[in-house]
């Protein structure tokens, strides 16, 4: 029980190798102040509790303040001196295989492939949507740690997998914190891009945007639709959320496989 809620709490991306030290000492310091305050408007035992508390999140996650690998970076910049922070935004893990690459243009990869076919209003080709939905098949009975070990292999980098609670990572050149059913998708993705003769590199890019297209639920073998993030499994995740955002989703359990933009929606 204790070791599923610590597993539950771990965030390889921010630690061991690729653990942030100024990050750590900063969270550190905010948790070692905020102990002391507590501990002097309560009592004691009150902030030793705050600093425990604090300390194993910071070993567990690498930080504790919320949005500190996306903001310290930030403040550090502005900062006069180079205090070695180590990352960039850059770096900042995905939730996709595929690199941040244009979309516009990957869809006209997948057009000049086969892969997709129509003028006002495109598709899948056949052939490559049943090709796509086997190799989602052989996926789709796999433990999380087997799917995660299988996208490590599909990328063209060398990938480490690590399954943590729900999310599956693939930690290379690129860090991709990925849904169950997205690294079924994407993995499967690659592997039938790369069976219609493009390369591994193109294919790995190519994913995200084919994942608009997916002809069935990746985990499940629902029926896809498109939904909002109001309406899927977990519904709204806070105030900093679009509940009103348009996804491909699935209708039997809910889960979010894509989350439309302008660009798709006159796409798919």
């Amino acid at each position: 029980m204790i070791g599923q809620l610590l597993d539950s709490l771990r965030e390889p991306a921010h630690t061991g190798s690729r653990r942030c030290w100024p990050c750590t000492a900063l969270n550190g310091v905010l948790v070692g102040i905020a102990a002391l305050l507590v501990g002097r408007r309560w009592r004691s035992l009150a902030g030793v509790v705050v600093l425990g508390v604090g300390g194993l999140l910071i070993a567990l996650r690498g930080y504790v303040v919320p949005y500190t690998p996306t903001v310290a970076p930030r403040i550090v910049d502005r900062l006069p001196v180079d205090i070695g922070f180590g990352h960039s935004q850059s770096t900042e893990p995905s939730e996709s295989l595929a690199a941040a690459d244009d979309p516009e243009a990957l869809l006209g990869t997948l057009l000049a492939a086969g892969v997709l076919v129509g003028d006002q209003q495109l598709y899948l080709d056949e052939e490559f949507a049943d090709r796509w939905q086997r190799e989602m098949a052989t996926l789709r009975d796999r433990t999380d740690s087997e799917i995660a070990a299988g996208a490590a292999e599909a990328v063209p980098f060398d990938a480490e997998p690590t399954v943590s609670g729900e999310r599956l990572l693939v930690a290379g050149q690129r860090d991709a914190w990925l849904s169950r059913p997205v690294a079924i998708a994407e993995t499967a993705g690659i592997e039938a891009l790369v069976s219609t003769g493009l390369d591994r590199e193109t294919a790995t890019s190519a994913v995200e945007p084919l994942r608009m297209f997916l002809p069935v639920c990746p985990d499940c073998g629902g029926t896809v639709d498109e939904s909002t993030i109001r309406n899927c499994c977990g519904g709204t995740k806070g105030v900093y959320d679009q509940p009103d955002r348009e996804v491909i989703a699935c209708s039997d359990c809910g889960s979010i496989l894509y989350e439309l933009h302008p660009l798709d929606e006159s796409s798919g």
